[in-house]
């Protein structure tokens, strides 16, 4: 009895860790986003977005000219292959699925809402196409207004 019942138990933990890694490879297949934080020419903060399977070689740059960073000192490339909800240099992580890579990732970036899905860029809710190479500059006055970034059920007073 003992023995067969350390037999299944053997057969069950080999399953387990056989479909766990399978699942587990499926889901990271597609590889996850890169973002580097970065201070451009004359001081400009800069986000470049990188990602090898979508991208290839060539990141998409986005520009914010007259913004300041929160922080002083920029951290290395940051890599969404799990959830991230800090707060990063140029403002808070909104939403991020990573269930499958690449996933969702939405960042409030100097009031400027950047959504980065596989098929699209969204920017300030304007579809904008994935072009690797892209350099899109965004200024202080195309933001959408606060109101638009409050959801509903954001009134959560803390504690």
């Amino acid at each position: 009895m003992v023995r067969r019942l350390f037999v299944v138990f053997i057969g069950t933990l080999f399953l387990y860790v056989t479909i766990y890694g399978a699942c587990e490879l499926k889901r990271r297949q597609g590889g996850p986003w890169n973002l580097t934080y970065a201070l451009g020419t004359n001081g400009v903060p800069e986000l470049r977005i990188e990602h090898p399977k979508l991208l290839g070689p060539s990141a998409v740059t986005l520009r914010f000219p007259g913004e300041t960073p929160l922080w002083t000192n920029l951290p290395p490339p940051v890599v969404f292959s799990q959830p991230i909800t800090n707060g990063m240099p140029f403002g808070p992580v909104i939403f991020v699925d990573s269930t499958m890579l690449p996933g969702t990732v939405t960042l409030n970036c100097f009031g400027h809402v950047v959504e980065m899905v596989p098929r699209t860029l969204f920017i300030d809710f304007h579809e904008v196409p994935w072009t690797p190479g892209t350099n899109i500059t965004l200024s202080t006055t195309s933001k959408p207004s606060p109101e638009r970034l409050k959801t509903k059920g954001q009134n959560w007073p803390g504690r």
